[in-house]
């Protein structure tokens, strides 16, 4: 009589190789991610784990804003060479755990983003800073009413712009530099605190 590969066996099989398969697209994903397994209370202690996980990826970079959100801590990314924005990403307050921001950081940024490979990196775009808070002004006003848009921050490929209501910061929204597309960020939560470095 034949014996039967037993069933627990073959369940144990098949997550290992699931583990293992999500192991190695981790570590090729451009949305990179950086564990650590302490709470983050402070901008001081985001600043820390920021400047730690820039310095594992060997490229010229800085941390050149955190803003505290009820959610997360939201990291600016500054070439040290150029001056430019670079990218977004996010510190986890429970865990300190980094990852890129979701949205216009991942999928429009023509250098470190999703469409890195698609086209050359520039930050020469149709729309200027100008246009492109005009187009962040009138979605805005369509869709909250009485928000105002800061200075917009250029980043290859789009614009993000703080948003801010009666003198307060409320969130951001960012503005894609190619089409005028508007992106509202919508997984902050409250605004708390900024923090800018040279």
């Amino acid at each position: 009589m034949q014996k039967r590969f037993p069933l627990a066996a073959l369940m144990v099989l098949l997550v290992g190789l699931i583990v293992i398969a999500g192991l190695v697209l981790l570590s090729f994903s451009s949305a990179s991610i950086f564990f650590t397994v302490r709470a983050v209370n402070s901008v001081e202690q985001a600043k820390e784990l920021s400047d730690q996980y820039l310095s594992r990826l060997n490229l010229e970079l800085k941390v050149r804003e955190i803003m505290e959100f009820s959610n997360h801590f939201y990291v600016m990314v500054e070439e040290k060479s150029t001056g430019i924005n670079a990218f977004e990403f996010l510190v986890d307050k429970r865990t300190g755990t980094i990852f890129s921001e979701p949205g216009p950081n991942m999928m429009w940024n023509t250098k470190y983003g999703h469409m890195r490979r698609m086209s050359n990196a520039t930050t020469a775009m149709p729309l200027n800073g100008q246009e492109a808070s005009e187009y962040a002004q009138r979605w805005l006003d369509r869709n909250i009413p009485g928000a105002e848009a800061e200075e917009p921050e250029m980043f290859y490929g789009y614009y993000t712009i703080d948003i801010s209501k009666n003198g307060q910061t409320i969130g951001m929204l960012s503005v894609n530099g190619y089409t005028g597309d508007v992106w509202y960020h919508t997984w902050h939560g409250q605004f708390i605190k900024m923090m800018e470095y040279d």
